[in-house]
């Protein structure tokens, strides 16, 4: 019986022939979801600027995390953010604000903004996970500081069902999560000014 032994070069070759590739990376973005209650009115001019969010380390990577049980997670080898999740968590849940809020308070959490002129609210995920079949769960503490140093705090759960199929579902129903966790922090906000 004889082998047949392939030199590296003619192994590529036969690999780039017979179509041995790698599933593609795909990459996701959060975005903004509608208000599922009506813009709060104006009580006063006082901007609202999203100053930090923080996510858990082991969601602060460039991978899509889902839970597969309490103690296990599974890092998505082809399925990634398109920025970093904490960034793009600040620019979404700034968006969701905007559409929320009474028109121009929310400020663009990029601009410096001098001490005393906005709220400030900073946001602690303290969870964020898809499961096996995309239902997204969220968990985290807010705090929104009024420019006299008076704050109002909270920690919210949301839990949302999948918008779709999964992996590409994941993005889709995070975003929705953050859009519920804006409705809370808008009526919060908007109660606290009045």
């Amino acid at each position: 019986m004889s082998r047949m032994r392939l030199c590296p070069l003619q192994l590529l070759l036969l690999c780039l022939t017979v179509g041995c590739s790698s599933p593609p990376v795909r990459y996701y973005v959060l975005s903004r979801v509608n208000a599922a209650v009506p813009r709060a009115a104006a009580v006063d001019n006082l901007a609202l600027r999203v100053d930090r969010v923080r996510v858990p380390s082991e969601l602060d990577r460039s991978q899509l995390v889902s839970r597969i049980d309490a103690n296990r997670v599974r890092v998505a080898a082809t399925s990634r953010w398109a920025a970093p999740l904490d960034e793009m968590i600040r620019r979404v849940l700034s968006a969701d604000l905007a559409v929320r809020l009474p028109p121009g308070l929310i400020l663009d959490p990029y601009q410096p903004v001098a001490a005393g002129q906005a709220r400030s609210l900073t946001v602690d995920v303290q969870e964020f996970y898809g499961d096996a079949q995309c239902a997204v769960s969220l968990r985290a503490a807010w705090l929104l500081t009024q420019p006299d140093g008076l704050a109002l705090r909270a920690t919210e759960e949301v839990h949302v069902a999948p918008a779709g199929k999964c992996p590409d579902a994941l993005a889709a129903t995070m975003s929705e999560a953050l859009g519920q966790l804006s409705d809370r922090i808008a009526a919060a906000a908007a109660r606290s000014r009045s």
